[in-house]
């Protein structure tokens, strides 16, 4: 089982992986059927909550959640991902996890927390304290993100002081706005990284992705990047390990840079894409994740 938006808005990739699931579903004899959050109602009364499909009681075995809202709907779409817990269902991923990982702030302040390496990274509501902020970073060039993008999107580079100021007066405008993300430049990881692919407490497939248009920065299979199966050293895959533990995912994304100090995490992602992992190892991704929300739910059971 799965939970979308909206039916009628799934962009290619989310169809991909949705054909991805059901083919595996189906080769291990699973029914795999979209649930979308549309068509959900939360029923509250004095007995336990329920959550009906469709206004109609569902038969769920485990309801494997494709986070692919959007940030601005991510408490809503928790509340929802909360109801089917509440209501005895077995769900991969569970709500606090898919809210600390939707949550690009809350991410890196858990990262942080638990010492895990990251690049060095602000966050800024104003351009006014800048000059500091870069200078504690390293020097530019800078990668400037919105809090909300996805596959790439909403990433700039930017190469000098008088570019970042504009962009961040442009795009920062008093308390009402969306504050930006202000991440070092890892100069020898320029266009790629690596994305670990976990399901459970293993690591299911490893590839790197690397930029092929000159000039691009961004390695996002979505935006064209070349992919390939690569081999990763054990300390990139005790901190690809220590991220999902920390952000409490059960099927996760982690991107990792390779840097002169060691690996750092970018993005710990609880709605990882699989046709670039798929296409990358030539292993069935899709198919491992079916059998571990299928063990998942019967361990519960």
């Amino acid at each position: 089982m799965l939970t979308y938006s909206n039916p009628n808005h799934l962009s290619k990739t989310v169809k991909t992986d949705l054909e991805l699931l059901s083919i595996a579903a189906k080769k291990l004899g699973h029914e795999l059927e979209p649930i979308f959050a549309r068509d959900v109602q939360m029923k509250f009364s004095e007995k336990k909550p329920e959550v009906l499909v469709k206004n109609k009681k569902p038969k769920i075995e485990v309801l494997l959640v494709r986070a692919n809202f959007l940030t601005e709907s991510l408490d809503f779409h928790a509340s929802l991902i909360k109801q089917f817990e509440l209501a005895g269902i077995t769900v991969v991923n569970k709500k606090s996890a898919v809210i600390k990982s939707k949550n690009k702030l809350q991410t890196l302040q858990i990262l942080s927390k638990n010492k895990i390496p990251i690049p060095k990274t602000y966050i800024l509501r104003t351009p006014e304290y800048i000059d500091e902020i870069v200078k504690d970073i390293g020097n530019y060039p800078v990668i400037i993100k919105t809090m909300s993008g996805s596959h790439g999107m909403g990433v700039s580079i930017v190469e000098k002081k008088r570019g970042l100021s504009s962009l961040i007066d442009m795009m920062v405008n008093g308390e009402g706005s969306a504050p930006l993300t202000v991440q070092e430049y890892v100069k020898e990881s320029t266009g790629k990284d690596i994305r670990v692919f976990i399901v459970g407490k293993r690591i299911v497939a490893a590839m790197e992705r690397i930029a092929v248009k000159k000039g691009e920065f961004r390695s996002n299979f979505q935006l064209g990047g070349r992919v390939r199966v690569i081999e990763m050293s054990r300390k990139e895959k005790d901190v690809a390990f220590a991220a999902i533990k920390a952000c409490e995912l059960d099927i996760a994304g982690v991107d990792i840079l390779r840097t002169s100090s060691g690996p750092k995490v970018l993005e710990v992602n609880s709605n990882p894409g699989l046709e670039g992992i798929t296409k990358a190892s030539g292993r069935d991704i899709a198919g491992e994740i079916i059998k571990y929300a299928v063990k998942k739910a019967k361990i519960k059971k």
